[in-house]
């Protein structure tokens, strides 16, 4: 029998580790201490720490009793109603965003990092978390094929990019299938879903539109590459 796992680890990019970064992060290990410098460390370890929504829950309940907001008499309190509750607290009740992830995210299994940047993004209590740098790795207890691998992410506000290893597998696999068979659309294609998928992560829509624009007529302009 083989067991698989997952580890990383990251940091987050702020000003100062506050209650509201230790009630989002706490279960990822945080280190408010290491490496310094406006970065705190955090990791999720195999059969160590695993943050779930559940711990999240935890953090906030604690936050909320720190802060002296009143919470309804619910031993079966969710995350929802005690992001409402919060929201109003640090005056962000009107931000559509964080509504539309009250309103439609499960809040279920493991805390995902992007989530929890945007709910730290509007409880600022002086941390000023600009952007979480994260690496992890998935292994086998037994030597697999495909299934070892790694992907690394950066979040901010105004730009995500996220990538794996098998995604260079894939995307060399298929590319390769398109050079054999002359297919010059196919692989443009391909190229051209990579660079969308690049640009996607970028927020402001119009900045995104100058900057596809601009990269549309840097390709344009630059000049044959020949194979070595």
């Amino acid at each position: 029998m083989a067991n698989n796992y997952y580890e990383g680890t990251g940091v987050l990019v702020l000003d100062r580790v506050t209650p509201v970064i230790k009630a989002l992060f706490g279960a990822f290990a945080l280190d408010e201490s290491y490496p310094g410098d406006g970065h705190a460390y955090i990791a999720k370890i195999a059969e160590s720490n695993d943050p779930q929504w559940s711990d999240v829950l935890d953090g906030l309940e604690d936050l909320a009793a720190q802060l002296g907001i009143p919470m309804p008499d619910d031993e079966e309190l969710s995350i929802p109603p005690l992001l409402e509750l919060m929201a109003s607290y640090f005056g962000a009740d009107e931000n559509e965003e964080l509504g539309n992830l009250i309103e439609h995210h499960q809040f279920e299994d493991n805390a995902d990092l992007d989530t929890l940047l945007l709910i730290a993004s509007c409880f600022d209590d002086g941390h000023r978390l600009t952007a979480i740098q994260f690496e992890g790795c998935w292994y086998c207890s037994k030597p697999r094929l495909f299934e070892f691998g790694g992907d690394g992410c950066y979040l901010s506000r105004e730009v995500q990019v996220f990538r794996t290893s098998s995604q260079a597998l894939q995307l060399g696999d298929q590319l390769r299938k398109t050079i054999l068979a002359a297919d010059i659309e196919e692989a443009s294609a391909l190229i051209a879903l990579e660079a969308a998928n690049l640009l996607a992560g970028i927020s402001d829509e119009q900045f995104r539109l100058n900057v596809r624009h601009r990269v549309a007529e840097r390709l344009a302009q630059m000049p044959t590459i020949s194979a070595a």
